[in-house]
């Protein structure tokens, strides 16, 4: 599964890049306004309010496509990104099942995470070098949750319902058609962890990288 959404991830950017390439070959991009912008960032992540595990992780990416109303400091599109945490859990006792039962061992938790989402953002100074943005996405988020204690592993992999708010900024060098994009988001899914009796997960993340644009 994990392989299967990081070479869809490499394909949709492989593609974007040369669609970008084809769209500004006849364009002059210092006058030319923005149509399509294909990104591809690092992603860190920071759990919060996750009784599974609380370690930040700095495993993770997205890619994403987005499309620019013509004239407008507005645009629509969709994102594929990925984030693996892992967190290693000394010896306790620890209760689950509402209480009704208990293991006491030491574990190793693992949560890996695929967002699928389709997303809308407003720019300020639209068209300048530096054009910070508001944005939000809302899709469905793939789970794989995973704990190895002794010689078991239980596993939960589920879907759920996802929201995320987001702030950034796109920085295009001289009105070029490639630049730098940075932004911070909060992440909230539905994905469960019964035996945990976890109803969501959520964190906020932070993602740098660069993108190509026409």
């Amino acid at each position: 599964m994990k392989k299967t959404f990081l070479i869809a991830a490499v394909a949709l950017f492989s593609w974007g890049a040369a669609s970008a390439q084809e769209y500004t070959s006849n364009l002059n991009p210092r006058t030319s306004g923005l149509n399509n912008m294909f990104g591809l960032s690092w992603e860190i992540a920071i759990p919060t309010n996750n009784d599974f595990l609380d370690k930040t992780s700095l495993r993770g990416g997205k890619v994403e496509y987005r499309h620019f109303l013509p004239g407008k400091p507005i645009s629509f599109g969709a994102s594929l990104g990925w984030q693996s945490y892992e967190q290693y859990i000394p010896t306790q006792t620890i209760t689950y099942d509402n209480g009704n039962k208990a293991i006491t061992t030491d574990m190793d938790r693992v949560i890996y995470t695929v967002p699928i989402a389709a997303i809308g953002h407003y720019y300020f100074n639209y068209g300048k070098t530096a054009m910070p943005y508001l944005g939000v996405g809302v899709g469905a988020q793939y789970s794989e949750q995973t704990i190895y204690y002794n010689i078991f592993e239980t596993n939960e992999n589920t879907w759920g319902f996802l929201v995320r708010p987001e702030i950034g900024v796109l920085i295009r060098p001289g009105q070029a058609n490639w630049g730098i994009l940075a932004g911070a988001s909060y992440s909230f899914a539905t994905n469960k962890n019964s035996l945990f009796d976890q109803s969501n997960l959520k964190n906020v993340s932070f993602n740098i990288g660069l993108f190509l644009t026409n």
